[in-house]
Order: C-alpha cells, then structure tokens, then sequence
C-alpha cells in the first residue's frame, strides 16, 4: 500500500511553530531572569541618557540626568550573575564526574556567545564608513581585546563589547582557578582564596589612583573602569556566591527563617546602594575616590547579600514576581539586546528625540519614547537573532559536544 507523498512530512503550522520558539535559559534559578532583564532595562536607560546629554547635545535635566546615570551599576549585576552561573556549572560537573569537562566548557562559551557577536561586528563595519582608527583596532574586537584598546567612537565599531571581552578573557582563566579551587583541603579555603582574588582589582584600582593622581574624571573612568585588571571582581563574588550557595545553601535558608535575619541581610546591600547613587554624599573632593570603590567593590558588597536574600530568602513577593515566566522569555534574547541597542540609539532614538524636539514636543515625552522604542526595537531584534543565530549555533555545540 503506498503512502501519500507528505504522509511523513511535518505539518506546516507545526514546524514554523518550532522554528519560532525560544531555546529558554536554564530554569534552575528562575529569579535571575528577573534580575538580568532589569539590569538589561538599566543598561539601556543609562546609555540613552549618556547618548542624548553627552554626544547629541539633547538638552535633558539636570536632576534627572545625574539620577539617571547614577544607575550604572546594570554591568556590574551582569557580571555577577555570570560568574554564579559559570561557577556552577563547573562545581556541579565537579561534584558529577570528578572533572571540569573544558572541551564542553569552551564550546558552550564559544556557541553561545561568539556567534552573534561576530555577525552584529561584522554588519556594522559592512554597513557604516569606518575611521583609520576603526580599522587598524579592528582585528582587536574580533579576537575579544576590545577593552585594552582606546574606546573611543574614533577607535572602536563596538565600544560597548568591553564587557563581552572582559568576561572572555576572564573565562579563559576560569578552568586554571577550578583546578586549584578543586585541590584545596575545604571549602574554607577555597572561599579564603576567592575573596583574596577579589580584593586584587580593588587594589590595583587605588594605586594607579594614588600613584597618578591628580585625574580628571574622563582619563580616570578610561583609566579604571574598562580594563580587565580592575574589573574582574564582580566575577569572582559571582563564583563565590556559586560556591556558598551550593555549600551553604540549605543553612542559610534556615537562619533567613528569621525576618529579623532577612532584614539584617538586607542591611549591607542598602547601605552600599546609597553611595553608589550619592557618590558626592561625602564631599566633593572625595567623588573620585567613591568611583574607584565603587566600580566591582561596593557593587558586589550590594548585590551578593542581595542575592543570597533572593535565592534563599524563602518565596516572597520580590522573588515571585522576578520569577515570572516573561522574564524568562526576555533574559533568552538578552544577549542580541545588548547587541543591537547602541546602533539602535545612535540611528533611530537621536533622529528622532531631534524630529521630536524640532516640533516643541516637551523633553518629558522625548526621553520615554527613545527608550520603550529602543527597548521594544532592541528585544524585537535579539528575538530574530535568537532564531536565526543563536538557536542554529546551540544545535551545532550539541553535536560537537557529543
């Protein structure tokens, strides 16, 4: 008896179905999705602000300019919650099998991330006329070294892939740092060892401050806040954080039981907050000084009780709501907003807050318009990326991993 000719054939609605489905992040720490896609929202509003005062000359207030980029610390919650993740990953194949596994360490890092950040690099030196500048550093971005270069818009195509080339460079370490972690005598000592680690960027940061000293605000942010040296910290606490979490975890939801102990938690990660939004809280003349703490110290001190209070601090409405299924929807395409959202300003928020601006539409209407557009763009973009780019290359690291 002979089959139809489509007898085998998928139906139609059934595969574009599949092809337009998220590959979700993992749903281990259902929270974080949360907690990344408001940090993806802070790093947008921040560089829209940045964008419009500084480069376009869009006349916004004062006040709420200084309040807008006083929330810089979004890059700092990324690192963290990549190192958490990184660090887990790698404890729990320890725990598995005895062995970090690198091969497929490597290759979900590379699949993952390398892709789609070569296209979106490539599109745009294909796209937009580059400078001298841009094309002798070129060769730099791709291989991930865009943070030891001048990030200048003059210089660099994707200056904003510092932090993509921080956390690559710091991973190609990450195995070296398990391997010793792995062979210390107790946990005790491994977290003797991760919090020495973290205090070398911090003090890497103060003697070039002492040393160079007297700075002016620009030479001392290019100075401090891009290179890999000072900035590795919040990393580190992140790999911390895996391993008290996975240690430690069980204990401390217990004593957080207490309500008492939830607010005595919640005490540091306020008190580190405040200066972080209120740099010149303690004068003037000491804001610098404030910056170089602030930039992986006083951010990590906020947000690693912050998130024990979130992983372990028992089901309440903070951690419900972070943990709704829609930011495990936006976390997925994080990465292509990142991408994607500083063209995304530059070419269609700038022209239009001028468009606005031209016909007396007021400044409180400009602003929120550039940034739901560029935020609606940029999720929407990171969507299509997603499909096209990334759900391929996870495909291909499955069968290169096995």
């Amino acid at each position: 008896m002979s089959a139809t000719p489509d007898a085998h054939l998928p139906t139609s609605p059934s595969t574009l179905k599949r092809w337009l489905a998220l590959e979700l992040l993992d749903n281990r720490y259902p929270a974080l999705h949360g907690l990344r896609v408001l940090a993806i929202l802070s790093v947008i509003q921040y560089h829209v602000t940045w964008i419009f005062l500084g480069e376009q000359g869009v006349p916004l207030d004062l006040d709420f300019s200084s309040a807008s980029l006083s929330v810089f610390f979004g890059m700092d919650l990324f690192f963290l919650l990549s190192g958490f993740l990184i660090g887990a990953i790698l404890l729990h194949s320890l725990a598995q099998s005895g062995t970090q596994n690198i091969r497929r360490f490597y290759l979900r890092r590379i699949f993952r991330t390398f892709p789609s950040y070569w296209i979106v690099l490539t599109l745009l030196v294909l796209i937009f006329p580059l400078t001298e500048g841009q094309r002798e550093h070129l060769p730099y971005e791709y291989l991930y070294l865009t943070n030891f270069m001048p990030l200048l818009r003059t210089e660099i195509v994707m200056f904003w892939g510092w932090s993509l080339s921080l956390e690559e460079q710091f991973y190609l370490t990450v195995p070296l740092l398990f391997f010793v972690l792995h062979r210390l005598p107790h946990d005790r000592a491994r977290i003797g060892v991760l919090i020495a680690l973290w205090t070398v960027p911090l003090c890497i940061r103060l003697f070039l401050f002492f040393r160079y000293a007297p700075w002016n605000d620009f030479h001392l942010y290019d100075a401090l806040y891009f290179r890999t040296p000072t900035r590795f910290d919040p990393i580190v606490a992140g790999i911390l954080l895996a391993i008290v979490h996975l240690r430690y975890g069980e204990r401390i939801a217990r004593w957080l039981e207490s309500p008492f102990h939830r607010a005595l938690l919640s005490v540091p990660a306020c008190a580190f907050l405040w200066p972080l939004l209120q740099p010149a809280m303690f004068g003037p003349e000491h804001v610098q000084l404030i910056h170089v703490l602030s930039w992986g110290t006083f951010t990590s001190l906020m947000y690693f009780p912050a998130l024990l209070l979130i992983l372990h601090g028992g089901d309440g409405w903070i951690r419900l709501a972070l943990s709704l299924p829609v930011f495990r929807h936006a976390a997925t395409v994080g990465y292509g907003v990142y991408l994607v959202h500083i063209p995304l300003i530059d070419h269609i928020a700038v022209p239009l807050a001028h468009a606005m601006m031209a016909r007396e539409v007021s400044l409180l209407i400009v602003w929120p318009v550039a940034f739901i557009g560029v935020t609606l763009a940029s999720f929407a973009i990171g969507y299509l990326m997603h499909l096209i780019i990334e759900k391929p290359s996870m495909r291909m690291r499955q069968w290169l991993a096995a």
